[in-house]
């Protein structure tokens, strides 16, 4: 699954990405983003039929959050928002069609076969024309780059560690040594032996301790290995063990970590049909048609991300023919707007991404599960559902699983028993956990009261989502305020800054999606959630290749993870895709976005 949104194809190396504004990106992330990158690539290089008509011209996708770093498989870059600028840029080995499958990056590669199942080897033929926008061949130096920097494997001394028992600021445990590289997830990764290259660096041989079902997630979004080896003074980035601490990998790892934050051309090199032109903060982007190219160019002579916040902004925008192409987030009014709009094709559908409360494992009144539990009975789901949701998609349900999406093999009602609204259900928890009712209408304990703030990015439908929140669960003895923020997907949920979050993930055709929110110290685990069982049974998961045991292993997942009452899923997201009559070719994909096929996109 992805916060902000989209696949890593977008966004965290298997895992999800935050929705811009609703989660990777969420999802993913963030970008309301935020989250965690399912290893498969971004869409650029996606069509290999062009659409027929006219080629040429620009045509403009409004987004409500730009997209701010090239590296989306950082933990804090993780983002939709990066997502749908990196479809057009980063080359991947496969990407995620409109179909939900994993299809071959042709352009890319030549192929990708499994050479051996024991142990598990696949063999990558790069194709030899692929370069990156300066000119620098694409070869196995990427590929190594990308297993060194989300292995995992290498970490150094926390410096603010002083020993056993040392906490920070906030009183939590302070881990005794860092990662070197903040990596998004390492799901697939590090269960790999080893990188090798031959053929002049065209060819790329992995090895796996362990077999990795979903490999087809992995190497994508591609970062350029020689732009790092560059700036780090590394002459050749193979040559540096990608499992061992060294001065040479802290190198690389500094700059991987935040070297390609923002869109600087002479780093944020593409290896698609587009490239960087030009970039103006909190305005947008603005991508021109890569010279350098090796296969079938894209149609449009340039494409601009614009930073339209406002999603009724962005409906008029289209109406009026300023914009051709857009894909808010769900909301009632904007759904009626584009429906009755006359020259604008709309496209509702049911997608992947997800919205849900996460509570901070930091904020100690959460320790005690009677409390989250009796918060998931005050939470009026289908209340909320009714008020926002339905009014675009009438069979939508309150969501009981967070492995899972509705329409996927394995779903089932998993949440229900904790996620149904019961006022006096909440009550009796919280007073059977010792928590004493106030002249003042709520529960206190110990003199602590108990209140707490929900913060999101400052979206409408979350701010209604959250009023509901603090209407519904005051009947119950809850003390909650709103915190809306327009950075927190991209500042402060990564710093898990929050009590409770309130944001999305986009889901992905991968089994294995997830697993960097909920194993310990995950890369997308912003919560802080900890279930040693969750993380061992991930990693039998992972390597299970008999379908029908790891689907029984995901399901227990799942169980686990919402039988623990950190997470709240709340529904499944109508998407809203719509554009121009004038701008052909569109199609949507739930995990890449919109644009992840832009390169065949038409203007007449």
């Amino acid at each position: 699954m992805s916060i902000s949104k989209r696949s890593q194809v977008a966004a965290l190396a298997l895992g999800l990405a935050l929705v811009a504004g609703a989660c990777s990106s969420s999802s993913k992330t963030p970008n309301g983003t935020t989250a965690p990158s399912t290893g498969g690539t971004t869409g650029a290089s996606t069509a290999d039929t062009a659409v027929a008509g006219k080629a040429g011209g620009e045509a403009i996708y409004a987004q409500e959050e730009e997209g701010v770093n090239y590296n989306n498989s950082t933990s804090t870059a993780n983002s939709f928002a990066n997502t749908v600028v990196l479809n057009m840029l980063q080359p991947g080995s496969f990407i995620i069609d409109d179909k939900l499958s994993y299809v071959l990056s042709k352009d890319l590669l030549q192929s990708a076969e499994v050479t051996s199942s024991a142990p598990q080897t696949i063999v990558y033929k790069i194709n030899p024309k692929a370069v990156w926008s300066d000119g620098v061949a694409i070869d196995c130096k990427d590929f190594y780059l990308a297993y060194m920097s989300q292995n995992g494997k290498v970490t150094v001394k926390n410096p603010d560690f002083t020993g056993p028992g040392a906490t920070d600021k906030d009183g939590q445990k302070l881990p005794e040594t860092l990662p070197v590289f903040d990596a998004a997830g390492t799901s697939g990764y590090e269960q790999i032996k080893s990188v090798t290259c031959s053929d002049g660096g065209k060819t790329v041989t992995t090895v796996y301790d362990t077999p990795f079902a979903d490999w087809k997630g992995l190497f994508g979004n591609f970062v350029p290995a020689h732009i790092i080896e560059t700036k780090t003074g590394v002459a050749d980035i193979t040559k540096v063990d990608a499992t061992t601490d060294s001065p040479e990998i802290e190198k690389i790892g500094k700059f991987w970590n935040t070297g390609f934050n923002g869109w600087d051309p002479a780093v944020a090199l593409s290896g698609a049909q587009y490239r960087v032109g030009t970039y103006t903060p909190d305005k947008g982007i603005t991508l021109v048609k890569n010279e350098k190219f090796w296969g079938t160019p894209g149609n449009l002579e340039t494409l601009t991300l614009q930073t339209i916040t406002d999603a009724s902004a962005q409906a008029a925008a289209l109406e009026n023919g300023e914009i051709q192409a857009i894909q808010p987030q769900a909301d009632p009014g904007v759904a009626a707007t584009l429906a009755a709009a006359k020259n604008v094709k709309f496209s509702p559908a049911s997608g992947l991404v997800y919205e849900h409360y996460d509570m901070n494992v930091k904020n100690p009144i959460f320790a005690d599960k009677a409390v989250r539990a009796a918060f998931a009975a005050c939470v009026d789901r289908q209340d909320i559902i009714d008020k926002l949701i339905a009014p675009i998609n009438p069979d939508a349900k309150p969501l009981n699983s967070v492995i899972f999406m509705p329409q996927q093999k394995g779903y089932e009602d998993r949440f229900s028993k904790y996620g149904t609204f019961d006022v006096a259900a909440s009550k009796k928890l919280l007073e059977g956990a010792g928590w004493v009712m106030g002249s003042d209408g709520f529960y206190a304990k110990g003199g602590q009261q108990l209140t707490f703030k929900i913060s999101h990015k400052g979206i409408q439908r979350r701010s209604d989502t959250v009023q509901n929140t603090i209407a519904s669960c005051k009947q119950a003895g809850f003390n909650i305020a709103e915190d809306s923020d327009t950075k927190f997907n991209a500042e402060r949920l990564p710093k898990s800054d929050f009590d409770v979050a309130l944001f999305a993930w986009v889901g992905n055709p991968l089994l294995s999606a997830a697993t960097g929110i909920y194993s310990i110290d995950g890369g997308g685990n912003y919560q802080g959630y900890v279930n040693q069982n969750v993380t061992d049974l991930y990693k039998q998961a992972n390597s299970e290749l008999d379908e029908t045991k790891r689907l029984d292993l995901m399901k227990k997942i799942d169980a686990a993870i919402l039988d623990d009452v950190w997470t709240i899923p709340l529904f499944q997201l109508a998407e809203m895709p719509a554009w121009s009559p004038k701008l052909a070719g569109p199609s949507f994909n739930g995990p890449s976005g919109l644009t992840w096929n832009a390169n065949v996109w038409t203007v007449s």
